[in-house]
């Protein structure tokens, strides 16, 4: 849902165009409560709403997304690639590197850690003619040595394996596949207060939750997980199994499996 995060002419006419795909759809199927929560709130549709399993509409392959596949060799190989220390404390991000995911105040909220042993690894590409960084956050990427870029990447698990927490700042999402990843590779996430992400993340269980567009919550959460290391690995050893237990592929695939024969029983 990209309508309740934008204002003036465009919301409403995002809301016209949701309105109409729902008009004329026979069943709709939210990508999770908060999704559910918006359509109601905004007055989309008076048609059921029915979320299947705990949300997300493919799941995760936690076999696939498994620390286990990957060896100490491995990770000392790649973070001397990447010029990573083996005391540096890495937070990774992956997706779009645009405004609308909170590059802006991530990268404003890292170059206000004093520490230098910490490394913030940003896995995607810009999209500078769709949603442009501010010209400073820019300038920050390209000079702080301490940033690393490693642009569109076809296999990200390798990344994850070498980071200690995902920092996923965005202003909205449906369900963000990335944070279930990052919880299946056993790691905590500092999350932004979001549709999605605050259905994943459990603050203080599994990841941090913070206010959207706040870079100095943001700066404060990330000091917390580099300082605090028993709290951070705490986090960590509950993201993989709250991931498995909650959201493993099979459970969502067995659901929309119920739900089409559901369907098609009440059809005949």
């Amino acid at each position: 849902l990209i309508f309740p995060s934008k204002k003036g002419f465009f919301q409403k006419l995002l809301i016209l165009m949701d309105k109409l795909l729902c008009m004329f759809a026979t069943n709709i199927y939210p990508e999770g409560q908060g999704v559910k929560n918006d359509l109601i709130k905004y007055r989309i549709t008076k048609k059921p709403l029915k979320v299947l399993a705990n949300g997300n509409i493919n799941g995760i392959n936690t076999q696939y997304f498994s620390p286990s596949h990957f060896t100490e060799a491995d990770r000392k190989k790649l973070k001397t690639q990447l010029n990573i220390s083996p005391d540096d404390f890495v937070f990774i991000f992956v997706g779009r590197l645009v405004g609308d995911k909170g590059i802006n105040e991530l990268v404003q909220a890292f170059k206000n850690l004093s520490q230098k042993n910490i490394k913030l690894l940003l896995v995607g590409n810009e999209e500078p003619d769709l949603d442009p960084l501010f010209t400073e956050t820019q300038k920050e990427i390209k000079e702080n040595p301490n940033i690393i870029t490693t642009g569109w990447v076809e296999e990200v698990r390798p990344y994850y394996a070498i980071a200690n927490a995902l920092v996923f700042p965005s202003y909205r999402e449906g369900f963000p596949n990335v944070v279930l990843q990052a919880g299946a590779m056993e790691l905590p996430s500092i999350v932004t207060d979001i549709n999605g992400s605050n259905e994943i993340i459990i603050h203080k269980k599994n990841g941090l939750i913070m206010p959207v567009k706040d870079s100095k919550a943001l700066e404060k959460a990330m000091q917390i997980l580099y300082t605090d290391r028993v709290l951070c690995q705490k986090l960590a050893a509950n993201a993989r199994e709250l991931i498995t237990t909650r959201f493993e592929q099979q459970v969502v695939w067995e659901a929309l499996l119920a739900e089409y024969k559901s369907l098609l029983k009440n059809a005949g």
